[in-house]
């Protein structure tokens, strides 16, 4: 997972959080929030890799596999 470039968060990243916030969480379905979700799930996702590189590595195959189809 390491060779991996950062990940930067794109405008039509911030719009697919927005959509799912106006299902999930209307009333926090706007831009600053879908940013901080994005930025949390970072976080998130950067815990998982410390603690548990199995797990880190399961998820990395799986999103790879779900890009390809």
């Amino acid at each position: 997972m390491a060779d991996q470039e950062p990940y930067q968060i794109t405008e039509e990243d911030v719009q697919k959080v927005i959509t799912y916030l106006k299902f999930h969480e209307p009333q926090n379905a706007n831009r600053e929030y879908a940013i901080e979700f994005i930025e949390s799930m970072q976080v998130k996702g950067n815990e998982i890799a410390r603690s548990d590189e199995a797990l880190a590595q399961a998820i990395e195959e799986f999103t790879k596999k779900k890009h390809q189809d």
